[in-house]
């Protein structure tokens, strides 16, 4: 099984409920909604994002 990409964002472009969380599935709806450009690899010492844990 592969190992999840995590990954976060700081960009001033999303809202800070999309900023405060990490995700690690790329099925996840908030996370889609991160351009590839914003994202930083890694969890950035933030929460895993609620819809990623139901996934």
């Amino acid at each position: 099984m592969p190992t999840p990409t995590l990954y976060h964002t700081n960009s001033l472009e999303y809202e800070p409920k999309h900023r405060n969380v990490h995700h690690n599935n790329e099925n996840c709806p908030d996370g889609k909604r991160i351009k590839k450009e914003h994202r930083v690899e890694g969890t950035g010492n933030k929460p895993l994002c609620d819809e990623c844990k139901k996934l």
